[in-house]
């Protein structure tokens, strides 16, 4: 028919903070100038308290508009949206036309306001303003270390993985308006800045928009660690150094000294401290630690902040731990995988690699990267190669030296070929006498790791492989092999590189079933020509025995044979004469070498005796 439908102007999916007012003219028109009848359904309309509302329906003749007009409020905040429908409809013929836009409306409860972040001792406090929307049921605290730089972008809710902030807290209680960040009890890190939003939380799991972002950093009233490195690398005599940044805003009037720094160390992960120096110059904030391992482990310091007024020694607190980057190398084929830690309480940005010139012996850097590990390549296996790791990294507050330059322990390590040759894919095929073979690899230059195969033959994949070949040009992708009783069986291959590592391809299974099987005739002459006198089978393979019992009519046994060959001659087993002439009835069990091992298999079936 030449009508056509009505058309809704452009609708577009909006997002309004609960307490707004929304205001949508909604029209149609028809280019055939037919009546429309404009009308609009959904959840929005119907939602309980505060419905929206639109004017409905509404005739027009060539257009027809109406005002969709909802005044939100905070039992509107949902996590999905509302759905609205618009329908157009014509009264052309000989049918009506339709057309329909559907609107989405999502009400975002507005964000809380936080009014400030406070550091008491290692912890912070967070305080924000109740909401509007009292009919939350909680709040998410977030921390971010270092300004974010972040704020939601049009109908984003909560706070994306994407941001960087770390979900530190929730609350139960709309009346909740404070929180106190202690990292789970372990303490904030002395020298960073935290920076915290919050949002409120719905019980059908809607969110509010994030609030604004505050951030504070711990007083620096203790002793702040800004280098653990190593400086010589011994089994006994190894040295590091640890320095650190006095403390600067602790209270004098409560603490009026004299003072005492004390600093501790610690093996590796242990958290059993020694004592290894003291001073009461609060300016000297260097010392060497000697004699010791810094070959085998890492060495984690604290620093310990006393006030001595009155002779009695009291702690005004502790500085945060801090470890020395402990390099680890794991050699593989013409290649260093090297890895190291970072349990420091600054953040470190990057780090350099240093390997060891072997001409020259100055070391050389190879690499930067952001990780914690690097992997070193076209080395030469046999060859020593000797690395260590240098470090940049920052508080994220002011006052404190920039960049922490901190240096690992040297380490040196062989390459060897420790990894096997990339594995084969097996392929083959059967004639039921001999069975071939070929294999390849995904990449042609797999070829150059291989120095020899072996095949395996085994009769299932749960079964001890046997090895039955092995080919000693690394080029042969092919073998042909015949088995001694049958070609059943499951192969696979195996390559192997001058250092003896080896790869096994994929199991190729081949069974019995496309070969010539056991069969039986149904007649035989036993009359002396020479010809057709024996009751045999036709050829057959792959049989280990039989069990077969010949009957007669009467269901006596005549002849019974464990041969596969048979060889039944027409003679009664018992008086040896001639049987006569007629039909017999025989059972064989056929034990065949198949897929998984020997296999009975049954045959019935009878055989006409003619002289």
């Amino acid at each position: 028919c030449n009508n056509h439908p009505p058309i809704i102007t452009s609708i577009i999916d909006t997002c309004i903070v609960a307490g707004s007012m929304l205001e949508l003219l909604v029209q149609a028109t028809d280019i055939d100038n037919h009546q429309i009848t404009l009308t609009a359904t959904g959840s929005a309309l119907s939602t309980t308290p505060n419905p929206a509302s639109f004017s409905q329906p509404m005739v027009g003749i060539g257009a027809v508009s109406s005002y969709f007009k909802w005044t939100t409020n905070c039992l509107n905040v949902k996590k999905n949206p509302y759905q609205v429908s618009f329908k157009a409809k014509d009264n052309g013929s000989p049918v009506n036309l339709v057309s329909i836009r559907t609107l989405s409306i999502t009400i975002v409860a507005p964000a809380p306001i936080l009014e400030s972040v406070s550091p008491i001792g290692n912890s912070m406090q967070i305080i924000w303003q109740k909401p509007i929307c009292t009919n939350a049921i909680g709040y998410k605290i977030y921390r971010h270390e270092g300004p974010s730089g972040w704020t939601h972008s049009y109908c984003e809710t909560g706070v994306p993985a994407y941001t960087g902030f770390d979900l530190i807290g929730t609350t139960t209680s709309i009346n909740d308006t404070t929180f106190t960040d202690n990292n789970d009890g372990n303490g904030l890190l002395y020298g960073n800045d935290y920076c915290y939003v919050v949002i409120s939380t719905f019980i059908d799991y809607a969110e509010s928009y994030a609030s604004n972002e505050l951030c504070a950093s711990l007083k620096k009233d203790v002793p702040v660690i800004t280098n653990v490195s190593v400086k010589e690398t011994d089994v006994s005599v190894g040295k590091m150094d640890i320095i650190w940044s006095k403390p600067t805003e602790f209270d004098p009037i409560q603490f009026p000294g004299p003072y005492e720094y004390k600093l501790f160390r610690a093996q590796g992960n242990s958290t059993v401290y020694s004592q290894i120096y003291t001073t009461d110059n609060l300016n000297d904030t260097l010392f060497v630690d000697t004699l010791i391992n810094t070959t085998a482990w890492s060495w984690k310091y604290k620093i310990d902040f006393y006030n001595h007024t009155g002779g009695i020694p009291f702690l005004i607190g502790s500085s945060n731990p801090a470890n020395s980057i402990f390099l680890q190398a794991n050699p593989s084929d013409n290649r260093a995988d090297l890895t190291w830690n970072d349990d420091v309480p600054w953040i470190n940005d990057h780090y350099d690699v240093f390997r060891k010139n072997i001409i020259t012996l100055a070391w050389d850097s190879i690499a930067t990267t952001t990780n914690l590990n690097y992997s070193d390549t076209g080395l030469t296996n046999g060859q020593e190669y000797c690395y260590y790791i240098r470090s940049y990294g920052d508080y994220t507050i002011s006052g404190i030296t920039s960049p922490l330059i901190n240096l690992s322990q040297q380490i040196c390590i062989t390459p060897i070929d420790n990894i096997p040759p990339c594995k084969a894919r097996l392929v083959g095929t059967t004639d039921c006498i001999k069975n071939y073979f070929s294999w390849s690899f995904d990449d042609p230059g797999c070829f150059s790791d291989v120095v020899k195969y072996k095949l395996y033959y085994t009769t299932s994949q749960n079964d001890q492989l046997i090895l039955i070949d092995s080919i000693m040009n690394p080029y042969t992708t092919n073998i042909t092999y015949s088995g001694i009783n049958t070609i059943a069986g499951c192969f696979l291959i195996e390559a192997i590189d001058s250092s003896q590592n080896v790869s096994r391809s994929n199991y190729f299974c081949i069974d019995i079933d496309s070969c010539d099987l056991y069969e039986l005739p149904n007649i035989f002459t036993p009359n002396g020509d020479q010809i057709n006198d024996q009751f045999t089978p036709f050829p057959y393979d792959f049989v280990d025995h039989i069990d077969i019992s010949i009957y007669n009519r009467w269901g006596n046994v005549v002849f019974t044979s464990n041969n596969p060959d048979i060889n039944w001659d027409g003679k009664d087993k018992n008086s040896k004469q001639n049987c006569a002439d007629g039909v017999y009835f025989y059972i064989c069990d056929v034990f065949e070498y198949r897929l998984g091992g020997i296999k009975k298999r049954t045959l019935h079936g009878s055989v006409t005796l003619y002289r």
